[in-house]
């Protein structure tokens, strides 16, 4: 990582950690939901390096906000332990429906993942056991010994938390050997094949790891709202969510979700003044980005932006890497 990356990660790192302080409740609040659709958007922006779109992002959101709102109300059991069991079931279920769709290809996994993110809703919806579509009601807040996450700068404080591990481990993951499988089947299916990349199983591997931190989402998005409501699960959430990553960028796995979730969230909230024209204005300037910057948001910051900090005199010094000194013959 380059010194000025370096000092940028710092920077936005802080800001981060203040955020609370100086942000009002609203503002805090916005970047909660935020949070939650980083971590959703970042496994469909990882399962597109693998080329698979996913539809049914809204479906395992789903299976751990409804496993944690569960387990904490009928079982009285801890947040802490719902985290790892709502991730561990939408893995053993997602296992059940990708080792029939991923052999089939592209098209077969997508439209298997259409029918399992509406199945999913109507049926929590439908079974009186998870509550119906009235939802699960009140949850029990998360604690931590005898402290309850009452406030919102404690609950955007785990969610910035949960949004950093998945980060790293995603991180860790591209620039791993499992990493350069990954680039090398989005690159080319056929050529992936023909040296030896099973490519069955690579991309097995990235849709099960996404639907480990899809459920993650799940249960902290329970954190804060105390409740899992069947109607927030819709299959309408899965295209938002590809539209957070068009917005912030499809060739940016880690920094494009996270942008675009921050753009698309903020627009229609501060566009509630005028809310009849919301939906109108939102749609109309995604069109645009579609058309002005196919690249997304850090395309324009790849291409455009970031050149011109290197031609410039005094910036060019802290943007422009040094060179390395050869090793004597």
């Amino acid at each position: 990582m380059s010194k000025a990356a370096k000092i940028s990660l710092g920077v936005l790192l802080l800001l981060l950690i203040l955020l609370p302080w100086f942000a009002n409740p609203y503002t805090v609040q916005v970047f909660i939901q935020t949070i939650t659709y980083s971590i959703l958007t970042l496994s469909f922006a990882a399962a597109l390096r693998v080329g698979l779109p996913r539809f049914d992002v809204a479906a395992w959101w789903a299976v751990g906000a409804y496993t944690t709102a569960l387990l904490m109300k009928k079982a009285g059991m801890s947040f802490w332990l719902t985290l790892p069991i709502g991730g561990l079931i939408a893995v053993l279920l997602g296992l059940l429906v990708f080792v029939v769709a991923i052999p089939r290809g592209m098209m077969a996994f997508l439209l298997f993942g259409m029918v399992t993110a509406m199945a999913m809703q109507q049926l929590f919806g439908a079974i009186d056991f998870f509550g119906g579509w009235g939802g699960t009601g009140m949850v029990p807040r998360v604690t931590i010994g005898s402290f309850k996450l009452v406030h919102k700068p404690e609950l955007y404080y785990l969610g910035l938390g949960l949004l950093i591990i998945n980060l790293a481990v995603y991180r860790a993951l591209f620039n791993s050997k499992i990493g350069r499988a990954w680039d090398a089947i989005g690159s080319s299916l056929k050529l992936a094949s023909s040296v030896g990349v099973d490519v069955v199983r690579y991309r097995m591997a990235n849709v099960l790891i996404g639907n480990f931190f899809l459920a993650i989402a799940g249960s902290y998005y329970v954190a804060y709202t105390l409740s899992a409501v069947p109607l927030t699960f819709s299959f309408g959430n899965s295209i938002f969510v590809m539209m957070y990553a068009v917005v912030g960028g499809l060739f940016n796995s880690l920094s494009g979700p996270l942008v675009g979730a921050l753009i698309v969230t903020f627009i229609p909230e501060y566009l509630r003044v005028a809310k009849e024209y919301e939906p109108i204005i939102t749609s109309g300037a995604i069109i645009l980005m579609i058309i002005f910057m196919p690249k997304g948001i850090m395309g324009l910051l790849d291409e455009r932006i970031m050149p011109w900090f290197i031609h410039t005199k005094w910036l060019g010094r802290l943007f422009t890497p040094k060179p390395r000194a050869r090793p004597l013959a």
